[in-house]
């Protein structure tokens, strides 16, 4: 089904007619036919999504620009909760693939950007998934939040030679603090205490501070000491 004409009918809260047009369509994004069964109130167990691995980043990106439409229609809440739920779930299956390859192209010494021609992770991804987050944000659905912000920082991490240190920080930070939201504090403080340790400045960690007495250079970025002081502000109010 033309996607143009599925959002047109979304925005005109034209739901019986989508319906229709989906019960017809062939589409070959299985979101599409997961849709036609949410508005259909039938329910939709984890195992039914049925999403192809190598489709995932697919499925993801129309799924997320059907949802964007949705959000602002006159959709049934419940309904919206479903879909919420089918996205949350495809983006922790398509987050669990993607470092699976990664760590599959580690294994073989290489990055997984190396092996674009056996699978490449769309650059958008992670700006999709925060755009996803904050409409979550608007929603207060903060266990959702949380789980795609983890999935965000894994993503960040399966191509962090493509990223800059403080981009998978702040992925990490926003992770930290979608845990501290729900309540996981123990899990919080070890992502802040893991962030400490990778953005402490390099030349005073080799010395250990063994030598107070002595400047030593700080090679961060402005970013990175950021990164750093917030999780440790934040690692020193949960633990103290």
């Amino acid at each position: 089904m033309n996607p143009t004409l599925m959002k047109q009918l979304i925005k005109e809260n034209r739901f019986e007619e989508l319906k229709q047009k989906l019960n017809k369509s062939n589409s070959e994004f299985k979101i599409h036919h997961l849709i036609y069964r949410i508005l259909n109130d039938e329910k939709i167990e984890e195992e039914d999504s049925g999403f192809e691995a190598n489709k995932y980043q697919e499925e993801f990106l129309e799924g997320l620009d059907l949802y964007k439409v949705f959000t602002n229609s006159a959709i049934n809440n419940e309904q919206l909760k479903v879909y919420t739920a089918v996205l949350v779930h495809l983006v922790f299956k398509m987050g669990g693939f993607i470092r699976l390859m990664a760590n599959t192209a580690m294994n073989k010494g290489v990055y997984l950007s190396d092996l674009g021609d056996v699978y490449q992770v769309n650059p958008e991804i992670r700006n999709e998934l925060q755009l996803f987050i904050e409409l979550l944000k608007n929603k207060n659905e903060i266990a959702a939040i949380a789980n795609v912000a983890a999935v965000k920082a894994q993503i960040s991490n399966s191509i962090g030679n493509l990223l800059k240190r403080h981009e998978i920080g702040e992925d990490m930070l926003q992770f930290g603090q979608s845990y501290e939201a729900v309540g996981q504090t123990e899990m919080a403080s070890k992502i802040y205490s893991g962030i400490m340790n990778d953005f402490e400045c390099a030349s005073l960690k080799r010395s250990s501070g063994l030598f107070p007495e002595i400047s030593y250079v700080d090679t961060r970025s402005q970013e990175e000491i950021m990164v750093f002081e917030k999780a440790k502000i934040r690692f020193e109010n949960l633990t103290e």
